[in-house]
């Protein structure tokens, strides 16, 4: 079955539902509400059937990106390093099309034994590691950096291109970035090349996907969408790879929890291989706040907010705690009550005292 048959319907639907709730009065307020989280043209153009290209302001931004995600998969590919581009951008041409939703960044895996020749592939094509790399933690200590490239006309980082490079991913079962997780032999054998780009097979793609989704207490709607796609277009019996990469990654729980949402949600078919449900009491309890509707609610009332995703607050600890496979309680709490001096330093520059920007920590942690 195509995953554009019931996904961009059923999503509707929930968008319907959180709009009412949201008390959204436009014409067509579910749209409104998809234009708001960044995917209104995906769900208008298979509500309406309307097939047309559309031309918005995100379109010349994302034909950008997909021609440098193109442009760079080339040339990693030339060059012998192990590499694949993964969620929203690395779905163009299977699941989207450039003008379906926003296209914010450009995210890519490296092999780490190829770190080095990928940087120097990058750095020869104009980017540099976007910030002060003597901030929070430099780019060596770090499993990715964010780069950018200079914009011509102003000679300033253009932020709007952002190529975010990583080599391992950040584990969930704490909030600051800190080590990493590499990715194993699987992964890099299934990567295979589409439209010109390298990206994982979808049973993985789904797994970094849901990944991504923890680290952003599931309120990246377009992620959900993602792996709502993903796993409408996966085989039957490829619910065991995403399984197994799920608990590699540490969040088989989360997968349980999504996987509900998927079947009763958006009526999707179960996946042989996928525990579906929540099994402990933190898998229940953070169901009953993972039904979509919930999610695109709570997702809108949080739409614009940039810094919610690198401070620490009381919420985003306990939902961590909530998803993780072996969230580690302690850590957890002493990140939301201690974090680092580098990161209260990175994240309230204008303190004027370490202890300023603890206080200033402590208001904005707990009054969350």
């Amino acid at each position: 079955m195509s995953p554009v048959a019931t996904v961009p319907e059923r999503f509707y639907q929930a968008l319907g539902r959180a709009a009412e709730r949201l008390q959204l009065r436009e014409d067509d307020p579910a749209l409104e509400l998809a234009g708001r989280l960044g995917i209104r043209r995906f769900i208008q153009r298979h509500a309406s059937g309307d097939s047309d290209f559309q031309e918005s302001s995100w379109v010349d931004h994302g034909v950008r990106l997909r021609k440098e995600v193109r442009e760079l998969s080339g040339a990693l590919e030339d060059s012998g390093v192990r590499h694949f581009f993964f969620k929203g951008i690395g779905l163009v041409g299977e699941l989207y099309r450039v003008d379906d939703r926003r296209f914010d960044d450009m995210d890519v895996v490296i092999d780490p034994t190829d770190r080095s020749a990928a940087l120097a592939i990058f750095h020869a094509r104009g980017f540099a590691e976007l910030g002060d790399r003597n901030q929070w933690r430099a780019g060596t200590e770090r499993p990715g950096i964010t780069m950018s490239r200079d914009d011509p006309t102003t000679g300033e980082p253009d932020t709007a291109a952002l190529l975010d490079v990583h080599w391992g991913l950040e584990p969930v079962s704490m909030i600051l970035p800190e080590g990493e997780i590499t990715l194993p032999p699987t992964v890099w054998e299934g990567v295979e090349v589409r439209h010109r780009v390298s990206v994982p097979v979808n049973e993985h793609h789904a797994a970094l996907v849901l990944h991504h989704l923890v680290r952003h207490d599931l309120l990246h709607v377009r992620g959900f969408l993602d792996f709502a796609l993903l796993w409408e277009a996966m085989p039957q019996d490829g619910g065991g790879e995403l399984s197994n990469l799920a608990a590699w990654l540490g969040v088989s729980r989360a997968l349980g929890v999504i996987a509900r949402v998927m079947v009763d949600d958006l009526h999707l078919f179960p996946l042989r291989g996928v525990r579906l449900g929540p099994w402990d009491w933190r898998g229940r309890a953070i169901l009953r706040r993972a039904r979509l509707a919930d999610v695109l609610v709570r997702a809108a009332r949080h739409a614009g907010a940039s810094s919610r995703h690198v401070t620490v607050t009381r919420s985003l600890a306990w939902h961590r705690y909530l998803l993780a496979d072996a969230a580690r309680g302690r850590r957890l709490l002493g990140e939301l009550l201690a974090p680092p001096k580098e990161y209260l330093r990175w994240r309230w520059p204008e303190a004027r005292s370490n202890a300023g920007a603890w206080r200033r920590h402590v208001v904005a942690a707990l009054g969350s």
